[in-house]
């Protein structure tokens, strides 16, 4: 190449590996200086293996086709700092026209530049480069080889990375920080990952779909004819809380001020005291919440609709809006069902906290409001991201009310500072304690601190359902509890192999408006008696449904805990983190 050329060749270079280069500096969910530099040699990779194949003017036309994916990264980055993630490609999907043609309004400058960059990139390769190989094929050879080697590498690493996990079970350490997974978030390959997964995933919600498609409970309205407009359009909100254990909310006896909003709505809010979710991961516990599925029949939700499902056939306006399980397939598929859908994810934004779930939830209750004279019921579900870890990123910093918490405190070093050959908190050595009590002080302060914060949103939705001024009833419930260093055993956050009762004793706390409790006074007394009764999670797919006032030819009556028939358990099964059924730790 002359040097005309090669000042060229490196300028349209450069030009494809902008978004890479871009993303090598501002990516914040690159969280590790290794996960940044393997994203940058995979990026480099991908180029160099097409130079390998191709002569140097069919690679630039070939690889031009990366320009609209490039155009879609950089946007991303500037917007979110953060690489194309999958739910934004999903979003970019499903999206209405209307709402796609607003994004490229909003940053028109930067498609005008991209497509005149898209111009130049054009003319200048068709005028300067020449059609030939970058270097001998004694060269390209053993370049090719080594890069081959190299993504078989990555691929190995990055199908082993689960298995890998810290010694003391600390989270931060896993797939997310391991760094090969920097190799998957280098643009284009982040790109066609995401393609991917969602077509995968679509197929299988479709199937999943198709399976159940005549699949029908025999749900319908307690009372056909019902008298009066505001009997026929109850309000029924379920608001599933992650990572929440019973005993640090004020509300159950806790002793520090972590629920001052429940708490000032006095008996306006139940809270059911023995109340035991099936297992202690997200994935295992909230199917079993919204479907008939129990350890006896563990399949059952892959074979029948949820109970979202359950009221959409009975003429129920369904709405699901999430903060957290996207590519759950189980999740998706009730999403899909519903009327309205919303994800909102974080794109690698550090504090990301649930009150990003009002604004979509305000939308459905305004637009429902506004078809208010359909008199049909309207059924909510909010998933938020509750309490999980990092603690300190689920609450703002005008909630940092217990301190020292974990903002601006680094928790893996102090990791660092114990004793290394410590099999686990339980074999600390003396020297090791007061790092250990310092440690449990922090993650306390920060657990509490998000549970304050979990108890002000709540609030904030019983507002906007309060602003509707119809019956409404809101149910509260955790997916599963946490460990904070609590016993001897020294466990530390959720998922252990054995479990323990701080994973599985979950808050369950319901609210309804005036409305509501004039209109079904016997249910509300009968859930104010039943609040000692031991009971699971379980038991909300026919309760909700008798909160909504719907009839269903197999509802449980043991299993309503709106209903004086409601069973006490003494022995409550769920699973292990194996998925191997065992008596729950109620005691």
């Amino acid at each position: 190449m002359n040097k005309k050329e090669k000042i060229i060749f490196s300028c349209l270079l450069i030009f494809l590996l902008l978004p890479n280069i871009i993303g090598t500096f501002i990516a914040t969910d690159l969280l590790t200086m290794g996960q940044r530099f393997l994203y940058f040699i995979t990026s480099v990779c991908i180029y160099a293996f097409g130079l390998c194949i191709f002569k140097r003017r069919t690679f630039f036309y070939i690889f031009s086709a990366w320009f609209l994916l490039s155009a879609i990264e950089i946007v991303h980055l500037i917007i979110n700092q953060a690489t194309t993630s999958m739910l934004f490609i999903f979003t970019c999907i499903k999206s209405e026209k209307g709402e796609f043609f607003e994004l490229l309004s909003t940053y028109w400058p930067v498609v005008i530049l991209f497509f005149a960059l898209w111009g130049v990139y054009y003319y200048l390769n068709h005028r300067f480069i020449q059609n030939e190989y970058i270097a001998p094929r004694v060269w390209r050879m053993p370049i090719m080889a080594t890069i081959i080697a190299f993504f078989v590498i990555a691929i190995i690493m990055l199908g082993l990375r689960p298995k890998f996990r810290n010694i003391f079970n600390f989270r931060e350490r896993d797939e997310r920080t391991a760094a090969w997974v920097g190799c998957e978030k280098a643009c284009p390959v982040n790109m066609v990952l995401g393609f991917y997964h969602i077509t995968s995933l679509a197929l299988e919600i479709k199937h999943s779909e198709e399976a159940l498609a005549d699949f029908r409970f025999g749900v319908k309205p307690l009372n056909a004819k019902r008298a009066t407009l505001n009997e026929q359009d109850n309000l029924v909100v379920l608001l599933i809380g992650e990572t929440s254990r019973y005993d640090h909310w004020q509300i159950n006896g806790y002793e520090r001020s972590t629920s001052p909003c429940l708490m000032a709505r006095g008996d306006q809010i139940i809270s059911f005291d023995s109340v035991f979710t099936i297992g202690n991961l997200t994935t295992v516990c909230v199917p079993y919440m919204l479907s008939r599925a129990t350890p006896e029949m563990p399949r059952l939700y892959y074979h029948e609709p949820s109970v979202v499902d359950a009221f959409h056939e009975a003429g129920y306006h369904t709405a699901w809006i999430a903060d957290q399980s996207f590519n759950n397939e189980f999740l998706m598929r009730i999403a899909n069902s519903c009327d309205y859908a919303k994800y909102v994810t974080d794109n690698g934004r550090g504090d990301f906290i649930d009150s990003v779930l009002l604004a979509p939830l305000h939308q459905v209750l305004t637009t429902l409001n506004a078809k208010r004279s359909t008199n049909e019921g309207n059924m909510i579900v909010l998933h938020s991201l509750g309490c999980h870890f990092k603690y300190s990123e689920r609450y703002p910093d005008s909630f940092q009310f217990y301190t020292p918490d974990m903002k601006g405190i680094n928790v893996r070093e102090m990791f660092r500072r114990m004793d290394e050959e410590a099999e686990g908190f339980a074999r600390l050595k003396p020297e090791n304690m007061a790092i250990y009590k310092n440690l449990k002080t922090i993650l306390v302060n920060s657990y509490d601190n998000a549970i304050c914060y979990t108890d002000h949103f709540i609030d904030q939705v019983i507002r906007e359902l309060e602003a509707t001024d119809r019956p409404a009833v809101l149910v509260y419930v955790g997916d599963h509890g946490e460990n904070l260093l609590d016993d001897d055993r020294n466990m530390f956050l959720h998922g252990t192999f054995g479990g323990s009762k701080y994973e599985y004793h979950v808050p369950l706390f319901v609210w309804a408006s005036p409305e509501y409790r004039k209109l079904h006074s016997r249910q509300w007394n009968t859930m104010r008696a039943n609040t000692s009764k031991c009971i699971s999670t379980m038991t909300l797919f026919h309760s909700l449904l008798d909160l909504g006032d719907l009839q269903y030819p197999n509802i449980d009556s043991t299993l309503l805990f709106t209903q004086p028939t409601l069973l006490s358990q003494p022995i409550i099964y769920g699973f292990d983190a194996n998925m191997v059924r065992i008596p729950l730790p109620i005691k």
